[in-house]
C-alpha cells in the first residue's frame, strides 16, 4: 500500500476541507446538525455532546469556530492546535510539525535543506514537498 504524502493530504484533503468550510459559513446563517456533521466529519451524537457541553441551542456562523474546537475529526484538531499555536503569521518546523501532525523530525529537514527557519502559509506546500 502506497503511503500518503504530506503534500497530497494537503492538498486533496485539507485545501478542499477548508475551502469547504468557509463556503459553508459564508453561506449559511442557522445550520441543522446532519449539515454541520457532515462538514466536520463528526457523528450526530459527538454533535449533540458538544452542543450540551459548551451550552449552545442552535448553530450558526457566530459559534461554529467553538464547536470545531471541541470536535475530534482531524480538521477539528487541526484548527485546535493552530490556535494554542496562537494562529502565528510565520510557521516554525515545530509549529508546522505539531498543528498538521507531521514527524517533526521530517519537517526540521526540510526546513533545513531549504535553509529557512520560517514560512507563511501560502509556503506550507514549499516544506511539504520536500518530505
Amino acid at each position: 500500500m502506497e503511503r500518503k504524502r504530506p503534500i497530497d493530504t494537503y492538498n486533496n484533503i485539507i485545501i478542499p476541507k477548508l475551502k469547504e468550510i468557509d463556503i459553508f459559513l459564508k453561506t449559511n446563517d442557522n445550520m441543522c446538525l446532519e449539515e454541520v456533521c457532515e462538514i466536520l466529519e463528526i457523528n450526530k451524537d459527538e454533535l449533540e455532546k458538544i452542543l450540551s457541553k459548551i451550552n449552545i441551542k442552535e448553530i450558526n456562523n457566530k459559534n461554529f469556530i467553538s464547536i470545531m474546537l471541541n470536535g475530534t475529526s482531524f480538521i477539528c484538531k487541526m484548527l485546535k492546535r493552530e490556535i494554542e499555536c496562537g494562529s502565528p503569521h510565520f510557521y516554525n518546523a515545530k509549529d508546522l510539525s505539531y498543528i498538521y501532525d507531521l514527524d517533526y523530525e521530517k519537517v526540521l529537514m526540510a526546513y533545513k535543506f531549504l535553509d529557512i527557519e520560517k514560512i507563511t502559509s501560502k509556503q506550507i506546500p514549499v516544506i511539504l514537498v520536500q518530505m
